[in-house]
């Protein structure tokens, strides 16, 4: 650089975040900025003076790579944008998005191109997990909550044994029970679903035990019940809590002596079910409270199996939010490829109290209203976007010092992805959160 000029351009790039060289017309470094020693891990003395493949892998460089490319065309009409991958000092393979323009030019020749390298090596590590096989009989997640919700329905789904899943409204407790029939050796026959908050006590007793002709006003007919449709496979009861005592007693019947007895009839049938059972409510509370029977919930809670909420596994967040932008309806009409990570950071930051059914229908409302290619975080509904969901998270960041991360990640050996879990910070969000503080990964 000019020397006039040296001290003040220095002061500029040694601000930035990105990493700034500058090299000349025989492609050798002039300037090496100290985001780029962080960066890369060379100190700018190795490499002022050095040829452009000090950072690069020579096996990639044949003299016609888009640095290259920069200085024997004419830089000055436009700059070159490209993503590449760069070495770091301890050999080690980092990914980059470059941008490379000129920034003096002589009649002589001599001239002198500035590139800034941003380090997108940890992003491009979520994007590759997201290509990962992530799921498991269409239930999302990648974290230890749920790879221990995975083994645990392998090793239940092959026995007959009645669960009962308990998890707050929105977990995928349908989802489980789906799961769980689908493993097991009864997968080939039916799987029945009744919400046993959807009916009135009548009703519900109708429609699991059926009825037989002239049981009760406008029974013009005998009706086989769910439970005897079921026979063969498994029978799911949503919102189990809510059964009235009257049928709670008939259920016990069924769970004790696998047969069933029509309304009206008093004739038994026997029926080959497997029953799991759901609820939102804390089921042993509503057996103290005198609303749900004792020896019931003993006969339910056979293998009790606790569904996390999603403010508890936020590393799924973003396979999840993918997953329900590639699963959109809309997506013959408008093309969207993924969410931003400012986006995904947004999401990462809320609590989610409708768990994944509410992060399901945020991401439908960002489809609908996102005008690119990528969803951003304007196209959140107004409790997304509005600051004041995300204050006590944005509290905590805004608080965090820079000797609480280092102590993190101190304490698991610079592990980023166990260091983010004892902050209570996604990965993504820690990476984040170093850059700023200028804290070097090892």
């Amino acid at each position: 650089m000019a020397k006039t000029s040296g001290n003040y351009l220095n002061n500029i790039f040694n601000v930035l975040n990105e990493a700034v060289f500058i090299y000349d017309q025989d492609m050798e470094i002039k300037y090496f900025n100290d985001a780029a020693e962080k960066i890369t891990g060379h100190k700018r003395e190795d490499v002022l003076g050095q040829q452009c493949v000090t950072l690069f892998d020579k096996n990639l460089c044949l003299n016609n790579c888009s640095l290259c490319t920069s200085v024997k065309k004419d830089a000055s009409k436009e700059n070159v944008r490209f993503e590449s991958p760069f070495t770091r000092k301890d050999g080690s393979r980092g990914h980059g998005t470059f941008q490379a323009g000129l920034l003096r030019k002589e009649k002589d020749g001599s001239l002198e191109v500035l590139v800034a390298l941003t380090d997108v090596s940890e992003i491009d590590r979520l994007k590759q997990e997201l290509k990962e096989s992530h799921s498991f009989q269409n239930i999302i997640g990648k974290g230890p909550m749920m790879r221990e919700l995975f083994d645990a329905i392998r090793n239940i789904a092959v026995y007959d044994s009645t669960i009962l899943l308990s998890g707050e409204s929105g977990t995928g407790k349908e989802l489980v029970a789906r799961a769980i029939h689908h493993e097991s050796l009864r997968a080939d026959n039916k799987l029945i679903k009744v919400n046993c908050s959807a009916f009135s006590e009548n009703l519900l007793e109708s429609e699991l035990f059926g009825h037989v002709k002239g049981a009760f006003t406008g029974a013009t007919g005998d009706r086989m019940g769910r439970f005897e449709e079921a026979c063969g496979g498994t029978i799911f009861l949503d919102e189990i809590s809510d059964l009235l005592p009257k049928v709670q007693v008939k259920l016990l019947r069924v769970l004790q002596e696998k047969e069933v007895e029509r309304v009206g009839a008093n004739v038994t049938r026997e029926v080959n079910i497997r029953i799991i059972a759901a609820t939102n409510k804390d089921l042993l509370n509503e057996v103290r409270e005198g609303r749900f029977r004792e020896d019931l919930y003993y006969r339910l809670n056979v293998i009790p199996v606790q569904l996390p909420p999603l403010r508890a596994r936020k590393e799924d967040i973003p396979y999840l939010t993918q997953h329900f932008i590639d699963s959109w309806k809309g997506l013959h009409r408008k093309k969207i490829r993924k969410a931003t990570d400012s986006a995904v950071g947004r999401l990462m930051d809320y609590h989610w109290p409708g768990n994944v059914r509410e992060l399901e229908n945020a991401i439908e409302h960002a489809c609908v209203k996102c005008n690119g290619e990528n969803i951003k975080p304007e196209d959140f509904p107004a409790y997304l976007t509005h600051p004041l969901p995300t204050r006590i998270a944005r509290k905590k960041r805004k608080q965090m010092t820079r000797e609480s991360v280092l102590e993190a990640l101190s304490q698991t050996n610079y592990n980023q992805t166990q260091a983010a879990r004892l902050l209570d910070l996604h990965r993504i969000t820690l990476w984040r959160k170093m850059k700023e503080l200028n804290i070097t990964p090892r």
